[in-house]
């Protein structure tokens, strides 16, 4: 798991098996859900960052929750944990904004990761 921005992660966080499994290997279908995905997750992200400044815990909920089917179908399960804990913690009550910001950086460093291998990965698929 990453530490920090400047510590790499010696392993992958994608999993493409699922992927390639549940569109039969056809590539042009796995080349849609990744270019989707590549779109989809950083708008995400800078979502869930804007309503954290906001303090806007209906929106950074309901994000996460959409980002757990985002990331589970590219096998990214190390986030699936943290997702779920945001979006527990998220609401209007939330003591622990503190804590939604340590997950989210965690989120958000990992989602780089995701995003530079799913590019890399891309490839495979053009």
């Amino acid at each position: 798991m990453i530490k920090n921005e400047s510590e790499k992660s010696v392993e992958n966080v994608c999993d493409f098996t699922y992927l390639d499994k549940i569109m039969n290997g056809k590539k042009h279908l796995i080349k849609e859900v990744i270019d989707a995905f590549l779109k989809q997750v950083p708008e995400e992200l800078r979502t869930i960052n804007d309503a954290i400044i906001n303090k806007d815990y209906v929106i950074i909920k309901n994000v996460a929750h959409t980002m757990r089917s985002s990331v589970s179908i590219l096998g990214i399960t190390i986030l699936a944990p943290i997702l779920k804990e945001i979006e527990d913690i998220s609401t209007p009550l939330a003591t622990s904004v503190e804590k939604i910001k340590e997950l989210t950086h965690e989120l958000n460093l990992i989602c780089k990761q995701a995003i530079d291998e799913i590019k890399r990965e891309e490839y495979n698929y053009a």
